[in-house]
């Protein structure tokens, strides 16, 4: 018998936001109050610790801060904790709050009990406008979201996300950062093979280490002009991602090889951790960084940046420690690539780096839905109009056809009374014979012949209950059956196809006797 495999979690969109300071940031509600407190908090991997300004911070630069008293589901732990970045620092309260990540389609992602570093008290450490920061790295792991998660769901081998950023805007602009594929990469995001590094926990005691944990970055090189080529591999190189930062910091040694080969680039300013370089704007070079089998790219349209004073700096700066030997690769390159983070049950972690899939074969989820909705939408009108079609035909082949009336056509006679005078009005002269004739007949009821002189209409005989006939002719003399005469006139025959049920007045007298067909003959001499 084997063990079987558990499904892997459904992948979550995180939506990720960039301020005009190319902070990225998400959305997270704290507590379990019916209004939670919600915050915009900045990504970072160098550490797994989480930390919000408190509102007894007066340091924490007047950001939006979290007030536990007012918090339903907080727990006070009795430590206080340290936390740094490269910028700044910050110092507070532990404590244990349950949480929400936001997502793309409005709800959250809960996260219970997720240990907090309440600051109440700041050095530079929260970028304007951002509240705290949401720790996704390795260490200390006990405190990461991902150590909640994978206790919650003990089968589970992994807790893995994958991060998709857009690029720093050049005017500083805000808007979208991209996304966080949150408990599972989205695999239509990257293209190839993905490449896995492990991750190593640093020594937190050695001050030159500048994250919690690094990978083993194969190789880098730098080329430009003829004769301009930098490149180093074969040997150790410590590297972390992270994108807190806007920077590519070297070690001094491999950033001054660079700058060397640059004409006209000079030191220009340093933050807190680096040396920045200016050079001239229209320099041109490249930076590739490989891991493993994967290789990717940066060129001068992202390695140089013009500031508002019309200064060309350098994003590839070098650390201000000389001891300091690892290299820190920041959003500008994490957004050319995809990158995922992989934690295991017992607390290991790896790297994995994949090319980014080509933008014209992935549609954001909005216009995705726009598609869905514009397809079906189409398909809703194209069956309500072949339904309304359908019913109109039917409607249309349901409504009888009235055959026009053949010249031949028998149809019943109607009834005339005795007392009308419409026979006397219709008979011309050369009909008082027939009329005669037919009242000659046994059992015969009133009725009248009607016809039209030369060119008028077909003749019509109306009968009480018997059939209407009608003949075109040009003659108005009839012929007596009795008679052996011949008259200058047209022959025809008249049909009666049923003849008409003469009713015997009070059942008197004999039964009815049909009506002899009348013949008109044609003297053929």
């Amino acid at each position: 018998m084997s063990k079987r495999a558990v499904a892997p979690p459904q992948t979550l969109v995180i939506p990720v936001s960039l301020d005009a300071n190319q902070v990225y940031s998400v959305t997270v509600n704290m507590s379990s109050n019916p209004a939670p407190q919600s915050f915009a908090f900045a990504l970072t991997t160098s550490t797994a610790i989480t930390t919000v300004a408190g509102a007894n911070c007066d340091s924490c630069g007047g950001v939006p801060a979290y007030n536990p008293s007012i918090s339903s589901s907080v727990q006070q732990l009795p430590q206080s904790q340290n936390v740094s970045t490269l910028n700044g620092a910050a110092i507070g309260t532990l404590m244990r709050e349950n949480c929400g990540l936001l997502q793309s389609n409005g709800s959250a992602w809960s996260y219970p009990n997720q240990t907090v570093t309440v600051a109440n008290q700041s050095t530079s450490f929260f970028p304007s406008g951002v509240s705290g920061m949401i720790g996704m790295g390795l260490a200390p792991f006990a405190d990461s979201p991902a150590a909640g998660w994978l206790s919650r769901n003990p089968a589970q081998p992994a807790f893995s996300y994958g991060m998709a950023l857009n690029p720093p805007s050049a005017s500083n602009s805000s808007g979208s950062g991209g996304e966080l594929h949150w408990l599972q990469p989205d695999a239509s995001f990257y293209e190839g093979e993905v490449t896995w590094k492990t991750m190593v926990t640093a020594n937190a005691s050695n001050p030159a280490n500048m994250s919690t944990w690094f990978v083993e970055m194969d190789a880098f090189s730098v080329s430009g002009p003829p004769g301009f080529n930098i490149s180093q591999s074969g040997t150790q190189l410590p590297t972390f991602l992270d994108p807190f930062y806007a920077d590519i910091v070297f070690p001094q040694s491999a950033a001054r090889a660079i700058y060397a080969d640059i004409p006209g680039a000079s030191k220009h300013s340093t933050s807190a951790f680096a040396h920045a370089w200016k050079l001239p704007c229209d320099s041109k070079f490249r930076l590739t960084v490989t891991f493993g089998t994967f290789s990717a790219s940066l060129d001068q349209s992202a390695l140089v940046v013009k500031q508002a004073d019309g200064v060309c700096v350098g994003v590839l700066q070098e650390w201000i420690d000389a001891k300091a030997t690892q290299y820190l690769l920041g959003s500008p390159f994490i957004a050319v690539l995809y990158l995922i983070f992989s934690f295991s049950q017992s607390g290991d972690g790896t790297m994995g780096v994949a090319a980014r899939a080509a933008k014209d074969n992935k549609l954001a989820p909005g216009a995705i839905a726009g598609v869905v909705l514009g397809t079906l939408a189409v398909v809703a009108l194209i069956v309500i109009a072949g339904v309304l079609l359908y019913f109109a035909w039917q409607r249309r082949s349901r409504v009888p056809r009235r055959r026009k009336p053949s010249k031949t056509e028998i149809t019943p006679f109607t009834d005339i009374s005795p007392t009308t005078s419409r026979s006397s009005q219709h008979l011309s002269s050369g009909a008082g014979d027939q009329r005669g004739l037919l009242a000659s007949l046994p059992g015969s009821p009133d009725w009248a012949t009607t016809f039209i002189s030369d060119g008028g209409s077909p003749n019509s005989n109306i009968f009480p209950g018997g059939t209407t006939f009608t003949e075109s002719h040009t003659s108005r003399q009839f012929l007596d059956p009795n008679s052996n005469s011949n008259m200058n006139s047209s022959t025809s025959l008249i049909h009666l196809e049923s003849p008409p049920p003469y009713a015997n007045p009070n059942g008197l007298g004999p039964p009815p006797v049909p009506l002899v067909p009348l013949r008109k003959t044609r003297n053929r001499s």
